[in-house]
């Protein structure tokens, strides 16, 4: 499901980028991406940077500490101090309280919870919980996903401000993924209406076949929208009676959660 992030929009483009700190978080990237040891010409052909260019970015990186390399192959690959900058971000969004509250929800039903942000044009998953079942979804924290094919896209897409939702909506293409992903932006406009009336979004395999997803808003201590909370479900699990009942945990949950409110969509 990790897919590498889109490149951000020109209207969001800062005018005097600096090259060095965009090639060298680009390296950050690939090492994050593939989650193993790299050496310098799988880098230089994942980034198209070259040779010069990766090595002396390695280097700094290096003495950073961001990335060590393996003195027996002399491949690189990241450190845990990049944890230091995620943890700035979780501990805002005030995960240590949101996960006791996701635990509860997937021993309840024994099914994946996922808490995910917006950004950009994607969800990011910041934290999951899975479940015990063999049939079953398992998200890896940090990936990615369009917005527009995700319960948990929509139910945040549904809250941005008129001028946003409409900015997104002509910027963004309409992917298909599966037979039953919407790919026209009238009909995902609607949906996104009918998702901010009843305060939660079921999709059903519009990103991947076979798997189902709900998902409602959660809200800072000013009512603003920062982020969301899912179930995910194989859909032959997804039933009339079911359905209802995963819904209304969702919200009743909600309903306990308060984010900090560092942020808003």
């Amino acid at each position: 499901m990790k897919q590498m992030s889109e490149p951000i929009s020109n209207e969001n483009k800062f005018k005097y980028p600096i090259n060095s700190v965009e090639n060298a978080f680009s390296l950050l990237e690939v090492l994050a991406e593939n989650g193993k040891e790299l050496g310098i010409t799988d880098l230089c052909r994942k980034t198209s940077l070259p040779k010069g260019t990766v090595h002396r970015l390695l280097g700094t990186l290096k003495n950073l500490g961001y990335i060590e390399q393996n003195p027996q192959n002399r491949k690189y690959y990241i450190t845990f101090k990049i944890f230091k900058l995620v943890s700035a971000i979780t501990d805002k969004i005030g995960l240590g309280q949101i996960t006791p509250y996701m635990r509860e929800l997937s021993q309840k039903f024994n099914e994946t919870v996922n808490l995910a942000i917006l950004d950009k044009d994607e969800i990011i998953y910041l934290y999951s919980v899975g479940s015990d079942n063999t049939l079953k979804l398992d998200l890896k924290i940090g990936s990615n996903q369009p917005a527009y094919c995700a319960a948990l896209g929509r139910v945040l897409l549904a809250y941005l401000s008129e001028k946003k939702l409409n900015d997104y909506l002509q910027r963004v293409k309409l992917k298909s993924f599966t037979p039953y992903t919407i790919t026209d932006k009238n009909h995902l406009k609607k949906k996104l209406k009918l998702v901010r009336q009843q305060g939660y979004s079921f999709v059903s395999e519009e990103y991947m076949r076979g798997v189902s997803c709900i998902a409602v808003p959660l809200k800072d201590h000013q009512g603003r929208v920062c982020a969301g909370l899912s179930f995910s479900i194989p859909t032959v699990r997804v039933d009339k009676e079911k359905l209802p009942l995963l819904i209304d945990s969702l919200l009743s949950t909600a309903q306990k959660i308060t984010i900090p409110g560092f942020f808003s969509i």
